[in-house]
């Protein structure tokens, strides 16, 4: 009986590394993520702003042209 407490001990303590493991992975990833998304997320503003600089470079042009 002694001998299968310490079995289900030890596959329990490994359980508990395991999970332990799986969450430190789980956080990081996370992070991640919210790293990429936040980076996401400035590229757009930043071609949105492009995007009206573009518009009102060939505005001044089809201005100047006329």
């Amino acid at each position: 009986m002694e001998k299968e407490m310490d079995k289900f001990e030890a596959i329990e303590e490994v359980k508990k590394e395991a999970d332990e493991l799986m969450m430190n992975k789980i956080i990081k990833y996370e992070k991640e993520i919210a790293n990429l998304k936040k980076e996401l997320q400035e590229v757009k503003d930043d071609n949105k702003k492009l995007a009206l600089q573009i518009n009102e470079m060939i505005n001044r042009l089809r201005d100047a042209e006329f």
